[in-house]
């Protein structure tokens, strides 16, 4: 491991500061004394980046440079998130695993933070897939067992790694759950008594784990997200928006807009954007342009209409930024496209970013993680992670890349993701 990197002593510049000011009050001046050192929340941000092998490299996003391997995990990872960027949330999904990883960079009562990284601890449950999160509260699925436990991701960072509620949602199904932006409601998939597979709807629930709304209009449910706004379930039909108001729940189906048998099968969100990103599809259909498509699902019209990718390039995964302006799509070709989640307008490209999707054996996906301005990307047939700029206008350029070796998958920014100055 790196030692992380401690600023020198101000005491020097104290004391030449006190003489200056000395020298300065005999002449009747009244100008203040040196201001507090300061740094760019760059020196505040870590990336921690999964491996298809057992350990999880830790890097400084302003510099590259690796701060530790944490090695000896207990598999590969195979699910890495963050909802406030002070913890990272790691499933090891085949050892029935959750860990939580202290990236050591935060703020502090307006103050950067550095210090080492670190593994908080771990819990155990059946099978953790899907996680999700909305405002402070982490939710994880457990598949195996059909329970739904969220965390706080503040209480986490102080020490608690207990969650702060189990939902239990039935018998072992693959399924999803969210809290309400607030922590005070949180909604989870039902299982369908006639499908085991995958649920047919939604449950809320308050903080002491009481029923306080339910809908089963969502066959085949799949894919979730959140924002101050509500919540998203994807469904075979469409999608499924849970609004809540104090302890009522109230439930909205949302449809394509032109053509009622796209369903929804991903969900993305971020806070400060009303609007979510969806990816949509004609289930049980030939992948192809006219039977897959990334669209808008906008809250005030309860309708998806689908983005037009240049050269009708299909999705291969996509992404909001850390605004919500902009949606990031990169296609199977390779692109990466930048979106304009108010027009649905692609605002510029980044062409050939990584190599195209492989059409056949086993297919490595990209992910991605943000802060203010700028989007960081996986490459993992590479060994690479890009760091792409983003205009206030929406236009990518590469502005760095980054040689880490092995095969990075999943990745996650911690720290101070906006743009600023903080006192060291």
């Amino acid at each position: 491991m790196v030692t992380p990197r401690f600023h020198r002593s101000t005491a020097p510049r104290l004391l030449l500061a006190m003489s200056s000011a000395a020298v300065l009050a005999a002449c009747g001046d009244d100008t203040p004394t040196e201001a507090a050192a300061t740094a760019p929340s760059t020196e505040f941000r870590r990336l921690v980046v999964s491996d298809t092998a057992p350990f999880a490299r830790v890097f400084e996003a302003g510099t590259g440079v690796r701060v530790d391997s944490m090695g000896g995990l207990p598999s590969r990872i195979t699910y890495l998130y963050t909802a406030k960027g002070r913890i990272a949330f790691a499933h090891f999904q085949t050892r029935n695993q959750v860990s939580f990883i202290d990236g050591g960079v935060f703020e502090q009562n307006g103050r950067g933070v550095r210090q080492a990284p670190r593994l908080l601890g771990s819990f155990s449950d059946q099978t953790p897939i899907h996680g999700n999160y909305n405002g402070d509260m982490v939710s994880v699925h457990f598949d195996g067992s059909g329970n739904v436990r969220f965390w706080s991701e503040a209480q986490v960072a102080a020490g608690n790694t207990q969650p702060a509620l189990t939902v239990r949602t039935g018998n072992a199904h693959h399924g999803a759950g969210m809290s309400n932006g607030d922590g005070g409601l949180v909604s989870a998939s039902i299982q369908d008594p006639a499908n085991p597979v995958l649920p047919n709807g939604v449950v809320v629930y308050n903080r002491q784990g009481q029923e306080v709304g339910r809908n089963t209009s969502c066959p085949g449910l799949h894919g979730l997200a959140g924002n101050a706004v509500g919540k998203l379930y994807g469904c075979a039909d469409g999608a499924l928006f849970v609004r809540t108001s104090g302890t009522t729940a109230t439930f909205q189906k949302f449809v394509h807009g032109t053509d009622p048998r796209f369903g929804v099968g991903t969900v993305w969100a971020r806070e400060g954007q009303d609007n979510f990103l969806v990816r949509m599809a004609i289930r049980g259909q030939p992948v192809s342009p006219a039977t897959r498509a990334i669209g808008v699902a906008q809250v005030s019209t309860q309708t998806m209409l689908p983005v037009t990718i240049p050269g009708n390039e299909l999705d291969w995964t996509a992404e909001l930024d850390h605004t919500g302006r902009f949606a990031i799509i990169l296609g199977r070709l390779g692109n990466l496209h930048v979106v304009n989640m108010a027009t649905r307008q692609v605002t510029g490209t980044l062409s050939g970013a990584v190599p195209p999707m492989p059409t056949s054996g086993a297919v490595l996906t990209p992910f991605f993680a943000f802060a203010e301005g700028v989007a960081y990307m996986t490459s993992p047939t590479q060994g690479r992670i890009l760091e792409v700029n983003i205009s206030s206008s929406g236009i990518p350029t590469l502005a760095r890349t980054m040689n880490v070796g092995g095969t990075p998958e999943r990745i996650a920014l911690l720290g101070v993701r906006e743009t600023r100055s903080l006192q060291r």
